[in-house]
């Protein structure tokens, strides 16, 4: 969410701003306040969060299956574009899953925010502490005019354990149970 504001440095806190471009706005989808990213031609407004890091969540849980989305809202003129990714990284910053940048200006309006569903039960791997999510609008020196303004809010990476997982555990539970009764 974007409702916590530092009396300095980034627009909003745990978020950090890679580039100019990136503000708060009061036109929220839920709460009082969004990201805004906003880029005059040509530039790039970018912002960045560490979910441990930056973010002050748990470190992720390998094997569990993590879901993102977000909502937007906006204009984006035909000379700009907007962009999110979401990476799992290790204890070094190595990358361990990257969805890519994924486009998503075709899939919201000026007037109403959308939900954009990102990459969907992903199963977080093997050594990944945590999530690394990116925003970002550009146009560039190819492209004429404003890029537009975008609205992010709200932005979710849920985590549940895997299914494969939980019927171990259920069959474990089983089993033992099973024993003590046999043995009673």
């Amino acid at each position: 969410g974007f409702e916590t504001t530092p009396g300095t440095g980034t627009p909003a806190e745990g978020w950090l701003a890679a580039a100019e471009g990136y503000s708060i706005s009061n036109d929220a989808n839920s709460g009082n306040n969004a990201a805004l990213l906003f880029v005059d031609f040509p530039a790039a407004a970018v912002m960045l969060q560490n979910s441990v890091e930056q973010g002050g969540q748990a470190p992720l849980v390998a094997g569990e299956l993590a879901s993102f989305s977000f909502f937007a809202k906006g204009q984006v003129s035909n000379t700009g574009n907007v962009l999110y990714a979401l990476r799992f990284l290790n204890g070094t910053g190595t990358i361990l899953y990257d969805s890519n940048l994924q486009f998503f200006q075709g899939d919201i309006n000026p007037n109403t925010y959308t939900e954009i569903v990102g990459p969907q039960d992903v199963v977080i791997p093997v050594g990944a502490v945590a999530a690394f999510v990116e925003f970002s609008q550009a146009s560039g020196p190819l492209l004429e005019g404003p890029a537009g303004s975008v609205l992010i809010d709200d932005v979710t990476l849920a985590t549940v354990p895997e299914p494969g997982s939980l019927a171990l555990l259920g069959l474990g539970g089983l089993a033992a149970f099973r024993r003590r009764r046999r043995s009673a």
